[in-house]
């Protein structure tokens, strides 16, 4: 079974220049833990996944040592929210995405996202975002085709057994 045959081509993709919160919006709209990031000719330039987001809200441990202000007043952070909201999804997004190919088969793309602890992998073509695969695809597609098999070679079988 190949990507191509079970992977997504119906995405959710935005701008760089996206503020985080539509990004946001978008991810508790749609139940998603990522987003793609493409440029206009859907060439992909990143993934903003919702742990990039909340990294990027709360203050880090070095952070919290150099100011102790979110400590002490934790409105501080409410503060922060707003600024950082407003940002574009650029300045957040992860670069260096680990992709697929249509034509690379389901079950290694599978053992991929295990090796490096992904929960999808995006499928590229000729430098362009075409798609998107994620465990749930694969496993569902194996799961599929591995019934269909048995409940035909049940059925089968089952017939085999009645009178004429």
């Amino acid at each position: 079974m190949k990507v191509s045959d079970i992977m997504t081509k119906n995405f959710l993709a935005v701008r760089p220049d996206t503020p985080i919160y539509k990004v946001q919006s978008l991810l508790i709209r749609y139940h998603l833990n990522d987003v793609l990031v493409t440029d206009t000719e859907n060439k992909l330039l990143g993934i903003a996944t919702f742990s990039d987001i909340c990294c990027k809200l709360l203050p880090d441990y070095d952070e919290l040592m150099q100011d102790s202000s979110y400590l002490l007043d934790p409105e501080l952070i409410e503060d922060r929210l707003a600024d950082i909201m407003n940002l574009p999804v650029k300045e957040i997004m992860t670069t260096n995405v680990i992709t697929t190919e249509p034509d690379a088969f389901a079950i290694k793309a599978g053992a991929l996202m295990t090796a490096k602890k992904i929960k999808q992998l995006p499928v590229i073509e000729n430098n362009r975002l075409v798609g998107v695969i994620s465990r749930t695809d694969i496993t569902w597609g194996l799961l599929l085709k591995y019934c269909k098999r048995l409940t035909w070679g049940l059925l089968l079988k089952y017939c085999k057994r009645l009178p004429d």
